[in-house]
């Protein structure tokens, strides 16, 4: 009985009450004794039931058909009832009218069923097609969100969320921050698009050469930040050694330096974001300060 009421409820889309109310009544018909008006009883809730499908369809088209269905079919019970009068009984149109009428008026409800299945079929295809949109839409703006348009690496914002993360994971290493010395120069000389090649090109040396495990970000203008998974200093001091060796072509053709800050992370001081990036960026500017007396 609740599958059957499920089934009414979905197609129909009738009140609870109402439905259980017409279910009920045909129900009850089959208990009633009566000499021949089972059948136009059984009709007449089935024609009261159409009309009520004509009120909860929104579609015009659908609202016709069923109007039609309902009317073909309310001949049919008209035709029906009046053949139970003796006097009218044996008239010919009446005994073929009452099954014409009634099997057309079936046929048109089953074709609108049929109709109304498909286009709710459809619409939720539509619905999901909306929901895949959405959920691209939603990954893109995350995306825009937490990367860099110009470099592809992580910006800022997901620095911030990573510090959340390694502050709960109890991560420790190493961060960089790294600073390109003179990089304003490349582009008042030779053009931001040129300034942005080379952006382009530091960013993929540190992609291509950090330790597996690294997190890199570009944080502002010529402002990078490299999260190395270990705290062994004498890996890190490596590691600059490395990116010296491999940006030098660069920097001899732009006339840049690079300066690098190192400070440690670990759940100490992860909570405090602000605090570590600003103990970073000191320890760059005594890089870059250092670096500027050697000359």
């Amino acid at each position: 009985m609740l599958t059957f009421y499920s089934i009414m409820k979905k197609i129909s889309q009738l009140p609870t009450g109402l439905t259980i109310f017409v279910c009920l009544g045909v129900l009850a018909t089959t208990f009633i004794p009566m000499k021949g008006n089972l059948e136009a009883v059984t009709s007449s809730l089935t024609l009261a039931l159409i009309i009520l499908l004509v009120r909860e369809v929104a579609s015009k088209e659908m609202k016709f058909l069923l109007l039609v269905s309902a009317c073909t079919y309310g001949l049919g019970v008209i035709a029906d009832l009046l053949d139970e009068i003796p006097e009218l009984a044996t008239h010919w149109l009446l005994i073929r009218a009452d099954n014409v009428f009634s099997n057309i008026g079936v046929f048109l409800l089953c074709f609108c069923f049929i109709k109304i299945l498909h286009q709710r079929r459809e619409l939720i295809v539509r619905l999901k097609e909306q929901v895949a949109k959405s959920r691209e839409l939603e990954l893109e703006l995350s995306r825009q969100a937490l990367q860099d348009d110009l470099t592809g690496l992580q910006n800022r914002r997901s620095l911030f969320r990573r510090f959340d993360h390694m502050a709960i994971h109890l991560h420790r290493g190493i961060m960089a921050y790294i600073d390109i010395d003179n990089f304003k120069q490349v582009n008042d000389r030779l053009g931001h698009h040129q300034g942005d090649l080379v952006l382009i090109e530091i960013a993929n040396i540190l992609f291509r050469h950090s330790p597996t495990g690294s997190q890199i970000y570009r944080i502002g203008g010529d402002e990078f930040v490299v999260l190395l998974p270990s705290a062994d200093q004498a890996q890190s001091q490596e590691w600059l050694e490395l990116i010296d060796e491999q940006t030098l072509n660069l920097r001899e053709t732009f006339k840049l330096g690079i300066s690098v800050g190192l400070t440690p992370y670990h759940p100490g001081n992860l909570s405090d974001p602000d605090m570590l990036l600003a103990k970073a960026d000191h320890a760059m500017y005594e890089d870059k300060e250092q670096k500027s007396r050697s000359f």
